[in-house]
């Protein structure tokens, strides 16, 4: 079984970790303890019920798992051609494996002299001093997850960004996470990528992070990103799913993010390519007047599966939540979003609205939504909505009246379909990408 191969690994897994880190090794020791004790969900886990997760890891029932990571040069890729944004309007960090490999933040750090901006950190999470992380790291999980606690055993390195009060970052941050092939005979490769993002009062950040896999094997990523948004702070996060092996990567995304008093908060979650992803999405609302906004957008085709689980936790009062997801499904795709909005009884004057709209391209494609509220509070407004169907036949006939062609006038309408979310990108070459993105697809299963 697979846990039983994790768990004879957890002796052989870098020794020398304990003497580095002993914050992070004391963390690693309780999540083998606990994954001992709890393991992976079943399928009579409420949230894993749309999900058999046993064949998912049925794929390695035969294959030797493989933590360690290929040291590969950076100057073996022309890493250009992997990019989103250039380099002049943004600051770039690659990891390589998991391995830190590159960062223009350091290219400029001369240039960051200035007062306000004294104490930006840009750089990777193994490079730090572990007191000024012990307060952030490992502390936003509230509850047990098989993955978040894999990530934890396993992970050695990972993006640390840290914008201090008072710093408006007018440069976007990339993140690029590149895989590779495996060193072994394995044809299966486990990386847990880890964020830690902390950003100060009254300070602002837009960041873009996306993988790309370079050679066809059984990939496993398993990335944690905790994010902490202080009083007044603002953050964008746009996570970009597209280069993944579609016919053989796995990717879980545990996000955790929590907003202090008057704080915004913009996560965006594009999901186009990939054989099974899983986004865990949890953002605590921590603090009066903070906005939060989740967005998502699927366009599935062959048997892909993508599967979005959201929690919104009002834990003070006065703010607002807002979460818009939307799929686009072909051939034999299954799209399933699974939405929680809490808000506990001595808590009011909440706005939270969730909304699910999907379009099914096929009879053979398939959607699970089910949109939770649990409100215990009478002076909130909270709701949600969710639609499934097809494209309208009547409004296919009026552009092919005007000359349109079938296939062009039902790309136009799925862009319509999208818009909403797309037209909220505030990154123009960002959003010129995903357009491209989008279309190139929908080109090819219209």
């Amino acid at each position: 079984m697979l846990k039983d191969k994790i768990i004879s690994s957890f002796s052989d897994f870098d020794k020398d970790f304990y003497e580095k880190s002993p914050y992070r090794s004391m963390l690693r020791r309780e999540s083998i303890d606990l994954f001992r004790k709890m393991g992976f969900p079943s399928s009579t886990d409420e949230n894993w019920r749309y999900t058999n997760i046993n064949s998912v890891f049925n794929q390695y029932k035969n294959e030797n798992i493989f933590f360690s990571e290929k040291i590969i040069d950076l100057e073996d890729f022309n890493i250009e051609k992997y990019l989103y944004l250039n380099e002049e309007d943004s600051f770039l960090i690659i990891f390589v494996n998991g391995q830190y490999k590159y960062n223009s933040f350091f290219l400029e750090k001369e240039t960051f002299n200035t007062t306000k901006k004294k104490g930006l950190i840009i750089s990777n999470i193994a490079s730090q001093e572990e007191e000024k992380i012990n307060n952030f790291y490992g502390k936003l999980s509230y509850k047990y997850d098989a993955f978040n606690t894999l990530n934890t055993i396993f992970s050695k390195d990972g993006v640390y960004i840290y914008i201090p009060d008072n710093v408006f970052l007018k440069k976007t941050i990339e993140i690029l996470h590149i895989f590779t092939e495996t060193k072994t005979k394995s044809k299966v490769m486990f990386h847990h990528a880890r964020n830690l993002i902390i950003v100060g009062k009254y300070s602002s950040v837009r960041i873009v992070e996306h993988h790309k896999c370079l050679k066809k094997h059984l990939g496993f990523i398993n990335s944690v990103s905790e994010i902490y948004a202080f009083h007044n702070s603002n953050i964008e996060y746009y996570k970009i799913q597209d280069d993944l092996e579609e016919d053989s990567s796995i990717m879980i995304d545990n996000t955790f993010l929590k907003q202090k008093l008057n704080s915004k908060c913009s996560v965006y979650t594009f999901s186009f390519q990939g054989k099974f992803i899983r986004n865990n999405l949890n953002l605590y609302s921590h603090g009066e007047f903070s906005s939060s906004h989740l967005y998502g957008v699927s366009l599935l085709s062959g048997t892909q599966l993508v599967d979005h689980h959201t929690l919104v936790d009002h834990l003070y009062s006065n703010s607002i939540s807002f979460q818009l997801y939307k799929n686009i499904l072909c051939e034999k795709s299954i799209g399933i979003f699974d939405g929680k909005i809490v808000v506990d009884k001595w808590i009011k004057g909440i706005n939270a609205f969730q909304r699910n709209n999907n379009i099914l391209l096929s009879d053979e494609s398939c959607i699970y939504t089910n949109p939770q509220l649990k409100i215990f509070s009478d002076y909130v407004k909270c709701s949600h909505g969710c639609t499934v169907g097809n494209l309208n036949e009547s409004d296919l006939f009026y552009f092919q009246s005007r000359g349109i062609s079938e296939t062009e006038s039902r790309v136009l309408l799925l862009f319509s379909f999208l818009e909403e979310v797309l037209r909220t990108i505030n990154i123009l070459k960002l959003k010129n990408l995903l357009y491209r993105k989008i279309k190139r697809k929908l080109g090819i299963y219209l």
